[in-house]
C-alpha cells in the first residue's frame, strides 16, 4: 500500500524563528553544532524564549556531532527530556533524529541548510533510526547566516537524495515531491551561492523538498548513493559531503538504466526541451551538474578530499561496489575533463 510520513507539523517563512515558541512540554534539551547561531545570538534567544514557558530547557552547542551526541544522550537519561530540539546542520538534525527514535522524545528539527545527512553513528546507521520529525521548522533566514560552500554541498548533496529517490520510487507523492526538490536545486543554486536572497529562499524549500522525498526511500540500504556515500565516510568525510561530489559519476553509471528519470528531471528544470530524446536529455542533465559543480566550487572526485590513492585502493578491494563505479568516484569522470 502506497503511503508516505510527514511531520505533524511544517513552519515555513523568512523570519519565522523570531516569533516561532517551542510547544509546552516539562524538559527540553537543545542541541546544536552550529557556532555561527551561537555567536550571532540565535541559540540564546531560543533558549530565553523557551523558558519562559518550560519549566526545564537545556542548550548544548558542539560543532563534533558525535560528541555533540554523546553530550545530549547523558545529558537526556540524567533528566528525562520530553523534547529534544535540534537546530543547525543536516548532521545535527540526524543527531537530533536518533535520540528520539531511542528515547521516544518528540522532536522539532530546525535545519540551517539541508535536512539530511545521513549521518552513520557508531550505534545506529541513517537507515534503522530515519523517521520524519513531529515539528519542522524552515527559516530561510538561518540558511542566509551560512557560508556559501556549506549551502552549496547541502544544496548538492539533497540534489543527489531526489535522484537517488527516483532511481527506485513508485510513489507518486514522493516522486513528484523529489521532482519539485531537484528543480528548485537546479534553478535556484547558482544565484543563491552568490548571495540571492531570493533564491537562498527558494533553495531552502527546494532542499526540503528533496529530504521528505528521500526520507521516505524505502530501498535506502541497497542505493549506490548511500553505499558509496557510506564507503568514503569510513575515511573520516561527511556522507553528504560525499554525496555532493559523487552524484553525476553515479548518474553517469546508470544512466541507461535511469535516462527517462533524468530527463524528466532535464525537462522540468528547462535544461532540455519538451520532445528531447531522453538520452541526450539524460545526458544533457549530467553535464549541467557537472558545470553547477565547478561554479560553486565542488570538486570532481573524491580524490580532491586529500584521500591517498594507496588508502583507497587498499579499502576498495573490500567492497562490494563495482569496481568501476567506485574508480569513477574516486578519481572522477573523463566526461567532466573534457568539458
Amino acid at each position: 500500500m502506497p503511503e508516505i510520513y510527514l511531520p505533524e507539523k511544517i513552519i515555513f517563512e523568512k523570519n519565522i524563528l523570531e516569533s516561532f515558541k517551542l510547544e509546552n512540554c516539562h524538559h527540553a534539551i537543545i542541541i546544536s553544532d552550529s557556532e555561527t547561531l551561537k555567536n550571532r545570538g540565535i541559540l540564546d534567544n531560543i533558549l530565553l524564549k523557551s523558558r519562559k514557558i518550560i519549566s526545564q530547557v537545556r542548550l548544548i552547542v558542539n560543532n563534533n556531532v558525535f560528541e555533540l551526541y554523546n553530550q545530549a544522550a547523558e545529558a537526556f537519561v540524567a533528566e528525562e527530556a520530553d523534547l529534544i530540539v535540534a537546530i543547525g546542520s543536516s548532521a545535527a538534525i540526524d543527531c537530533g533524529m536518533l535520540l528520539t527514535h531511542q528515547s521516544g522524545a518528540r522532536f522539532t528539527a530546525i535545519p540551517c541548510c539541508g535536512s539530511s545527512g545521513m549521518t552513520d553513528f557508531e550505534n545506529a546507521d541513517y537507515c534503522t533510526y530515519r523517521h520524519s520529525p513531529d515539528t519542522v521548522v524552515i527559516d530561510p533566514a538561518l540558511a542566509e547566516c551560512m557560508p556559501s560552500d556549506i549551502l552549496a554541498y547541502d544544496a548538492m548533496a539533497s540534489l543527489a537524495y531526489a535522484i537517488d529517490t527516483l532511481f527506485s520510487s513508485d510513489n507518486i507523492i514522493t516522486k513528484s515531491l523529489a521532482v519539485r526538490g531537484a528543480t528548485g536545486i537546479l534553478n535556484n543554486l547558482l544565484p543563491a551561492f552568490r548571495g540571492n536572497t531570493a533564491s537562498i529562499e527558494k533553495l531552502m524549500y527546494a532542499m526540503y523538498f528533496t529530504a521528505v522525498a528521500h526520507r521516505n526511500y524505502t530501498n535506502l540500504k541497497d542505493s549506490y548513493i548511500n553505499r558509496i556515500s557510506r564507503f568514503f565516510a569510513d575515511f573520516g568525510y561527511t556522507k553528504s559531503s560525499v554525496c555532493s561530489v559523487i552524484l553525476p559519476n553515479v548518474a553517469e553509471y546508470e544512466e541507461k538504466s535511469f535516462q527517462n528519470i533524468l530527463s524528466e528531471i532535464a525537462e522540468a528544470a528547462g535544461v532540455s526541451r519538451p520532445g528531447d530524446d531522453p538520452s541526450f536529455a539524460g545526458t544533457k542533465l549530467i553535464d549541467e551538474i557537472r558545470k553547477l559543480q565547478a561554479r560553486v566550487g565542488i570538486p570532481r572526485s573524491v580524490s580532491a578530499f586529500n584521500l591517498t590513492e594507496t588508502a583507497y585502493q587498499t579499502r576498495r578491494v573490500h567492497s562490494d561496489i563495482p569496481d568501476d563505479l567506485l574508480d569513477l568516484c574516486y578519481y572522477g569522470s573523463f566526461a567532466f575533463m573534457k568539458m
